[in-house]
Parts: C-alpha cells; sequence; structure tokens
C-alpha cells in the first residue's frame, strides 16, 4: 500500500469505535485488526517497538480487546525474544492469548500457534509440510510454487489469497541472502508499505482454499466498510496477474490470462528483483505464455523473446 503518511496512518471513513477514526497500517496491520474484531481470528500478534505499546493499550481498550505482553507472561521463557521489540498478543478472551502464549513458546511455527491464530488448519497443515520439506532441500522452494502446485481451480486466482509480498513466515532471516534481497525489495518500493499489502496474514493451502476464502471474504468486507478507499487501494494492488519466478523476481501486470496466454497492457508496481532491463524489455511486449522450456514474449501475436527454463509461473490474481 502507498504510504498515506510518516507512520502510515489509514483514515476511517465509518469509526471502529468513539474516538478511532484512524488506525496505524502496522502494529498489528489493519488486516489482523479487522480479523480479531470480526471473530475470524480468535488471536492476532505483533512485534512492535516498545515506545508503541501505550497507543497500542488504548486502542484495546477503546476496541474493548484484551493484550498479552508475552515476555511478561512466559517470564521470558520463550525461544523468540527479540530486547528491541514487544510481542503483544491481542484478541477478545484473555484465556485464548494465554494457550497462544504458551503454544508460541514452545513452536513458533507449530499447529497448534496457527490454529490458535485462526488460520484455517488445512492451511496450517500445508504451512508446516512446507517448513518440513524446505529444511530438507536446496536452493529453498518457496511457498508460492507449493501453494500453486496444490490449487486445481487454476483460472482465476481470489485476489485476497495473494501472498507474493507476505514475507513474513516465508523469509530465512538468518541467510544473509535472504536480508539482503529483502531490503532490496523494501527499498526499491521505499513508497509503498508492502509488508501489510494482503487481505489474510497466512499463506492458503491453495489458492482455492475455501475456508481461506470465506474468512478473507469477511475481512475485506469489514475493511471495505470502515475504509472503503484503503480497501480500494488494496484491491487495485493485489488484483494484478503475476508474472512468477520466485519470491524476490515477479512481475505484475495489468492483463489478463486466457487459454495458457497472459495478455497484458503494462508492468505495473511494485518491483522486484527482476532489475531494470528485465523491466524495460516486458514493457515492448503484451503478452506472455510459459511452459516446460521457459517463457516466450510476444508483440500483436509475434515471439520476440524468450527467457530459458526454469518457466515461471503465470498467476492470474483478478477480482472478477
Amino acid at each position: 500500500m502507498k504510504k498515506t503518511g510518516q507512520y502510515g496512518i489509514i483514515e476511517l471513513e465509518r469509526p471502529l469505535a468513539r474516538g478511532i477514526s484512524a488506525v496505524t497500517v502496522n502494529d498489528p496491520t489493519f488486516s489482523d485488526l479487522a480479523g480479531v474484531i470480526t471473530g475470524m481470528k480468535p488471536v492476532t500478534y505483533t512485534d512492535c517497538a516498545p515506545a508503541e505499546l501505550p497507543r497500542i493499550v488504548h486502542l484495546c481498550g477503546k476496541l474493548k480487546l484484551s493484550y498479552l505482553l508475552t515476555e511478561e507472561f512466559l517470564g521470558k521463557r520463550g525461544p523468540h525474544f527479540n530486547d528491541a521489540k514487544k510481542m503483544v498478543l491481542i484478541g477478545r478472551n484473555p484465556a485464548d492469548l494465554k494457550k497462544a502464549a504458551l503454544a508460541w513458546s514452545v513452536h513458533s511455527t507449530g499447529k497448534k500457534w496457527g490454529c490458535l491464530l485462526g488460520y484455517p488448519e488445512c492451511c496450517v497443515d500445508a504451512y508446516s509440510k512446507w517448513v518440513a520439506y524446505r529444511k530438507k532441500v536446496k536452493p529453498r522452494p518457496d511457498i508460492i510454487r507449493r501453494i500453486f502446485a496444490n490449487t486445481k481451480k487454476t483460472g482465476r486466482l481470489d485476489f485476497r489469497l495473494n501472498n507474493i509480498w507476505n514475507y513474513f513466515s516465508r523469509m530465512d532471516f538468518t541467510d544473509p541472502l535472504d536480508r539482503g534481497s529483502y531490503e532490496r525489495i523494501m527499498n526499491n518500493n521505499a513508497d509503498f508499505d508492502l509488508p501489510s499489502t494482503h487481505v489474510i496474514s497466512w499463506h492458503a493451502c491453495a489458492y482455492d482454499c475455501a475456508e481461506s476464502a470465506r474468512k478473507a471474504g469477511v475481512i475485506f468486507s469489514f475493511m471495505q466498510h470502515h475504509a472503503p478507499a484503503y480497501a480500494a487501494e488494496l484491491r487495485e494492488r493485489l488484483a494484478h496477474p503475476v508474472i512468477f519466478w520466485d519470491k524476490f523476481r515477479y512481475a505484475f501486470v495489468d492483463g489478463k490470462l486466457e487459454a495458457g496466454t497472459l495478455r497484458y497492457k503494462a508492468v505495473v508496481p511494485p518491483w522486484s528483483l527482476l532489475g531494470d532491463k528485465f523491466y524495460r524489455l516486458a514493457a515492448c511486449f503484451d503478452s506472455v505464455k510459459a511452459d516446460k522450456s521457459g517463457a516466450r514474449f510476444s508483440r500483436a501475436g509475434k515471439p520476440l523473446f524468450r527467457v530459458p527454463a526454469p518457466a515461471p509461473l503465470l498467476l492470474n490474481f483478478s477480482a472478477e
């Protein structure tokens, strides 16, 4: 999302409560907050700077939500703490917060923790299997390809499940290459708040997962009701087909996938690490087709440029 101010403020057309006519883009994200308020997520969490804690406490009070400081509850027994951040759990039921804190302290990607956050069980299972698999192989595969491989309806993909920019839980922050690539992505798109550019905060097991789509629908409707301009911008950013090679190399386009060919009018931001040369070339064409040999770019039906294998995925995210 394009930053709306120094701190990423979302102005609400309909207040969440008396005195809450704006929220910050992050800590927590608006989608996570919407998930808790609507009951789609019993618990959400945020790693916030200590200076942000009074604002979060005030927000919870106004919205009649409970919060739990994980470090204090666990007595710093958890293995994932960072002294520069405060781990805050937010939800309606204090008992759920305590259960989630205990589950998180044992396994930050475990099934119990994921389900307590309201993620569909099928998605939690699929994510856990991917985590176990990627630890065994190199190069480590990105979860996007695994999700697409699990997708049966590969025509139009629900833009509300678009997780291309949802890097959390896909990243290996212990890997200098991953960290460096992530920083370059953020620098390439300094005008956008990419970490919050999603409707659901989890990775669906498939892009046609019915339960993820149901929850995403409720969350997005809530966002549309309270912040229609923000929701429209989020929809505009996510509802574009993607030519996807890997988690740091992809291109969003203004177009439509038909009969295996992605026809497009323009390449649109935000920008990945494909590089300026590729983006200039892609802007010269109007369609791309992918198969085992790679990708073929054409203009007016004439093939003009070929990118050898591995072939990209053509992900047809759309709003209609």
